[in-house]
């Protein structure tokens, strides 16, 4: 999986954890838990049905705000089950349902709760979440584009900053995402899913698609941006930990390695390396005319600072605010208390 320690994993994402919702306990427990890789998803798994298990409880009281919670952490346990674990597919796609499953019992107890829907592209059936607070009439809607290994599930956090600022949202898992993975791998064209999206979203008279705005994250800073440049139904951008083209494969992490092959497609990350030539946002940044919010941090060694810069440059400056804080890494998670409300403050102030 990986050449640093389980331990190692978990101190160096610590942040990112904690952000998505991890319990700080449970997340020292498990990581004195785990001995080997090969205990990571048994043991991210185990909590999470433990937290599976105190939902039923919860439930049987009639305590669904407590049930809630639960099958939440329970779903994002199950995902860090499977984050960057490629061993085995059948194993993984096994973890994925469970996390999706345990996010559907979640689903309608939240509040607002998410609506579970579904559109078609391309011969299949991608799955997304849509959250419509309650107090608002035909609110703005924000979708809400994942990366390499962020999937609509733990993204709730900032769905939750989005409905207290009356945004709607809507997630979903796109080609080489999530659960979608297993049903369609990556595509040079994603932006085609992310318009595909914006057509259900405008069969909804529940959400004002006429300010749409779209936030991307990690390798979403790549998938979002370019989204923003072909359709102008998109009107306002936050591209989160940018990715404007892709560091040669040699200098990625083996964990980032395999997932890069995985989401591809290919039998080996040479293959991989070759086949995502096309992940370049030179061409398209160009034709980005919104108001558009670049996150970055300095320290970071999975998208260079200067994938930031290259986007920054290529939009009109009037339309550009950054955060770039220097001491920060891959999408500045050690930040997360300032960077992601300041995500909804920005999507509200310009939808």
């Amino acid at each position: 999986m990986a050449t640093d320690s389980p331990q190692i994993m978990i101190d160096k994402g610590i942040d990112r954890f904690l952000a998505d919702g991890v319990h700080y306990r449970d997340l020292i427990n498990i990581r004195n838990e785990i001995r080997n890789w090969a205990d990571w998803p048994r043991v991210w798994s185990a909590y999470a049905a433990e937290a599976e298990r105190r939902g039923d409880e919860a439930m049987s009281k009639d305590a669904g705000v407590t049930a809630a919670g639960e099958f939440f952490r329970a779903s994002l346990y199950y995902h860090y089950a499977q984050y960057m674990y490629f061993e085995d597919e059948g194993y993984k796609e096994k973890i994925h349902q469970a996390k999706t499953d345990a996010f559907r019992r979640a689903a309608p107890l939240l509040g607002p709760p998410v609506e579970i829907v579904s559109f078609p592209f391309r011969g299949i059936d991608i799955t997304g979440y849509l959250r419509v607070p309650e107090s608002e009439e035909k609110p703005p809607v924000v979708i809400l584009i994942g990366g390499l290994d962020t999937t609509k599930e733990d993204y709730l956090s900032v769905s939750d900053i989005c409905v207290k600022r009356g945004l709607a949202t809507f997630s979903f898992d796109g080609p080489g995402q999530g659960e979608t993975v297993f049903k369609m791998r990556s595509i040079p064209d994603f932006e085609a899913a992310v318009s595909a999206a914006i057509d259900y979203l405008e069969s909804r008279e529940e959400v004002d698609t006429g300010r749409l705005g779209i936030v991307g994250r990690s390798m979403g800073g790549y998938f979002a941006p370019r989204a923003t440049s072909a359709d102008r139904r998109i009107k306002v951008l936050v591209a989160w930990g940018v990715a404007y083209d892709l560091l040669p494969m040699d200098e990625h992490t083996p964990a980032t390695r395999a997932a890069l092959t995985f989401i591809s497609g290919k039998a080996t990350p040479t293959e991989a390396q070759e086949y995502f030539s096309f992940l370049n946002l030179k061409g398209h940044a160009e034709r980005i005319n919104v108001p558009t919010l670049v996150i970055h941090g300095g320290l970071d060694q999975v998208t260079p600072l200067y994938n930031a810069e290259k986007l920054i440059a290529d939009i009109r400056k009037d339309l550009v605010e950054t955060m770039i804080f220097g001491d920060s890494g891959h999408c500045c998670h050690d930040k997360a208390h300032i960077v992601r409300p300041a995500i909804g403050d920005f999507l509200a102030r310009h939808i």
